[in-house]
């Protein structure tokens, strides 16, 4: 019966998690035993994984798991022990000495529960090993998870990696909105021509109360530096080149590129003049007048008029111009908007 008390205090010692207080117990209690250095083996894993613990060398997890398996060949051993039947006499002091201590008023109530959940709690399946209170052995912790720390581990879960996705997309809308704005304009002619220069672009730009000019090289302009808080502002961009048409329009600052789509303007579409007999001054009628596109007759006052399309467009034109009776010419002419050509026909 003795040895049967010694053993269901250290159950209650291992219940308890007092691992230390059980394994000096199992040493008195196995001395000159074969078993004492399997004892003494454990009790050097523990202390050695106790102070991995307190330097801080080994995870939280790796120290459970570690100490429930010192834990299980602890009780394996314990098992083997109560399947032996009564220990070595040179051990009758140690367990008089448990014995004295569990009669002590203070402690019955707690040894006889002790005793009762050996033999009630904790009892391994496929094992003979049983322990009482809450004993977690091996890989397989057991416990019941509270409602608040169900909350906590969802809100962990789900709603933190929300957050912090939310407060990532904030943080870049932020520093978008404080990095200053840059605005390229591409300058491209709608209205090609081989023989004709393409434009030299001026470009305004203007942004509250800021006006920024550029030349446009390579028929690009780059601005830099725009205020952030001008993203949702109007703009106002002009652009002006000789000859072609003028542009002045605002623009939300949608994208960081605007193509502005530019167009000849009239100046070079029309050439106009009189012709006239060279000795009498009279105006000539019906002189055929043509370039290398175009052709027309001069009207009762000797004007005409050479409507020019685009393609056909040159700063300055080769005029032939015609009658019977009178010697043929060609004249080449620079072609200036506004300005009548003049010219004289000699009879034959």
């Amino acid at each position: 019966m003795k040895h049967q008390t010694l053993i269901a205090e250290i159950h209650r010692l291992i219940a308890r998690d007092e691992m230390p207080t059980a394994l000096k117990i199992m040493r008195g209690l196995l001395e000159n035993t074969p078993q004492l250095n399997e004892i003494l083996q454990q009790s050097g894993r523990l202390e050695n994984i106790r102070r991995q613990i307190r330097i801080g060398i080994v995870s939280p997890a790796d120290a459970t798991l570690e100490q429930n398996r010192i834990r299980q060949s602890v009780l394996e051993l314990l098992s083997e022990i109560e399947q032996q039947g009564a220990p070595p006499t040179a051990i009758g002091d140690l367990l008089a000495a448990v014995e004295q201590e569990s009669a002590r008023p203070e402690l019955r109530a707690e040894f006889e529960l002790a005793v009762s959940i050996v033999n009630s709690k904790n009892v391994v399946v496929g094992s003979n090993i049983s322990a009482g209170g809450d004993v977690h052995i091996g890989d397989r912790t057991i416990h019941t998870e509270s409602q608040v720390s169900r909350r906590l581990r969802l809100f962990s879960l789900v709603f933190v990696p929300v957050l912090a996705g939310i407060g990532a997309f904030s943080w870049f809308q932020w520093k978008e909105l404080q990095t200053p704005l840059v605005l390229k304009v591409r300058v491209e002619n709608s209205t090609p021509n081989p023989e004709l220069p393409e434009p030299e672009a001026q470009l305004m730009l203007t942004y509250g109360q800021k006006t920024e000019t550029k030349t446009a090289v390579n028929g690009e302009a780059l601005f830099e530096g725009i205020p952030a808080n001008f993203r949702e502002e109007q703009l106002r961009l002009q652009f002006s080149a000789e000859g072609f048409r003028p542009i002045d329009t605002t623009f939300s600052f949608d994208d960081e590129l605007v193509v502005l789509a530019v167009r000849r303007n009239g100046d070079l579409a029309t050439l106009s003049g009189i012709i006239t007999d060279a000795a009498s001054g009279q105006p000539l009628e019906g002189v055929s007048v043509s370039i290398s596109c175009c052709q027309t007759l001069t009207d009762a006052t000797g004007q005409f008029t050479l409507r020019i399309p685009p393609e056909h467009q040159r700063l300055s034109q080769r005029l032939d111009i015609f009658k019977n009776g009178f010697v043929a010419k060609s004249v080449t002419t620079p072609v200036i908007p506004g300005e009548t050509l003049r010219q004289g026909m000699v009879r034959h």
